[in-house]
């Protein structure tokens, strides 16, 4: 019977997506994801000789560098802000890549052309090309650039990258609106020598704003944006929107499991008060039955005695005594004396 069901539930758990969905996140009831905002405070470190440009963020005690070289992306995760020790996983996850909200089209062919699965880019797994490869040995992720994708890069706002190196997911949330100005400055040629410009005296630099999460929300980043760009405020705006949202959700379900554990208790509390006032009430009863056999007992011995008692005076009486008398002897004349042969 037991391998029958466990075929049973291999088969559907091969057909059913919704059931492949329940079982990755059965270890996750709330479909938990860490979030972490890398803004534009963060500034890129351009190699022009190696032709690399990269941005480092720590988290937790992990580094994430997100490099480019006009070829690729790369997400390497160490243990130094330096980059020279890489993390080791051994099982990696790279679940989606976003741009400005969208799921990338060059990740989706990725994901549709890696072997075995199309759920999420997996450690081990090969993907048509190489365009797309995770190497959990080294914490590392690689996406190999198309002209359209560079070009989204180019002109997006945000880019976030969803994995999963340890138990819960990480999203890793970049403001990309200084990608296409470290473009330009990595691929920039050295202009010909040419007279001075004059200097401009004390020139205004362009002032920056933030827009922040309500006070409770600390773990929300604020995002930067120039103040007098009206467009930069509302994206900012709606990005720090988005991730209050997010955390909303995950406190209601907190809020929603503390609930359905206090009401687990009550109910436990009182299914045992229920078992004990049903214990209580069995032992009374047994109890009473136990006094009321011991009653009728007493009642019947005392109608026994009564009638013994007369079978025995018509012989004391007559100043006899009989053996089936001496239990009752207490009863008989002073002058009737127990029988020691009748013990």
């Amino acid at each position: 019977m037991t391998s029958r069901f466990v075929r049973a539930l291999m088969f559907f758990a091969s057909v059913s997506p919704a059931f492949q969905a329940y079982a990755m996140n059965i270890d996750d009831p709330f479909g938990k994801v860490e979030s972490v905002a890398i803004g534009k405070d963060i500034a890129w470190d351009i190699d022009k000789d190696a032709g690399e440009a990269s941005k480092t963020a720590e988290h937790k005690g992990t580094y994430y560098h997100l490099q480019f070289d006009n070829r690729q992306i790369i997400v390497q995760m160490t243990s130094d802000a330096a980059g020279n020790q890489p993390k080791s996983f051994t099982q990696l996850e790279v679940k989606s890549l976003t741009i400005d909200g969208e799921q990338s089209p060059l990740f989706m062919w990725c994901l549709n052309n890696q072997a075995r699965h199309s759920r999420f880019l997996q450690q081990g797994l090969t993907v048509k090309k190489d365009i797309c490869s995770v190497d959990g040995g080294a914490g590392k992720f690689v996406m190999k650039l198309n002209k359209a994708t560079l070009e989204s890069l180019l002109d997006s706002k945000r880019m976030a990258i969803e994995l999963k190196p340890y138990r819960t997911p990480l999203e890793l949330k970049y403001d990309m609106s200084d990608f296409k100005d470290m473009n330009i400055a990595l691929n920039a040629r050295p202009a010909p020598a040419a007279a001075p410009a004059p200097v401009a005296m004390n020139p205004k630099p362009a002032k920056k704003c933030w827009a922040g999460p309500p006070a409770q929300y600390k773990s929300i980043k604020p995002v930067e944006y120039d103040c007098d760009d009206a467009a930069a405020k509302k994206d900012a705006e709606a990005w720090v929107s988005k991730l209050v949202v997010k955390e909303q959700e995950k406190e209601k379900k907190l809020a929603a499991e503390r609930e359905r554990q206090r009401k687990l208790a009550e109910e436990k509390k009182k299914k045992e008060l229920e078992a004990q006032l049903a214990l209580e009430k069995q032992r009374a009863a047994e109890a009473a039955a136990i006094a009321a056999s011991q009653a009728k007992q007493a009642e019947i011995t005392s109608e026994i005695t009564e009638k013994m008692v007369g079978v025995c005076s018509k012989f004391w009486d007559k100043g006899e005594h009989r053996c089936y008398c001496q239990k009752y002897i207490s009863y008989a004349p002073a002058d009737i004396q127990a029988n020691s042969s009748c013990e």
